[in-house]
C-alpha cells in the first residue's frame, strides 16, 4: 500500500528514448513509461497511469528493477524475478501485477528492434 500511496519514479521524462503505454481494458488499469537511455544504459525511467493499488505499486517496482541496468539486462528480467521482488500476489490479481512489467518489457524490446532509435508505442493491450 505504501508504494501505491507514494510510488517511486512517478512522472514523465521529456524527449525520452522510449515512450510506451498500455492497459488492461477488462479492469481499466492504464500505465505509461518514459525512459532515458544513454550508452545502452537506462539512466532514468518514470511512469504515469491509473489503476488499482497492485497495478501502481508493481509499475513502481519494475522501474526500480530496470533503472541503471543496460538494455540487455533489463530485457532479461523474468516474470519469476519480478514476482520475487513483488512478493505474493493472489491468482486473481496477476494481470494487475503484470501490466507494468509487460508494457515496459515490450517497449524495451521494440527499442532494441528499432536499432536504439527513439521508440513510441501507444495502446498495448494486456
Amino acid at each position: 500500500l505504501d508504494l501505491y500511496k507514494n510510488p517511486v519514479n512517478k512522472g514523465n521524462i521529456t524527449k525520452p528514448e522510449i515512450d510506451v503505454s498500455g492497459g488492461n481494458p477488462s479492469c481499466g488499469d492504464q500505465v505509461e513509461f518514459t525512459m532515458r537511455i544513454k550508452d545502452d544504459v537506462i539512466e532514468d525511467v518514470k511512469f504515469t497511469g491509473s489503476g488499482c493499488a497492485i497495478s501502481v505499486a508493481s509499475s513502481s517496482i519494475i522501474t526500480e528493477m530496470v533503472k541503471g541496468r543496460n538494455v540487455q539486462q533489463a530485457k532479461k528480467i523474468s516474470r519469476e524475478d519480478f514476482f520475487d521482488e513483488l512478493g505474493n500476489i493472489i491468482q486473481t490479481r496477476i494481470k494487475c501485477a503484470l501490466l507494468g512489467f509487460m508494457v515496459l518489457k515490450q517497449g524495451i524490446e521494440a527499442y532494441e528492434k528499432n536499432e536504439s532509435k527513439p521508440t513510441i508505442i501507444k495502446g498495448i493491450v494486456i
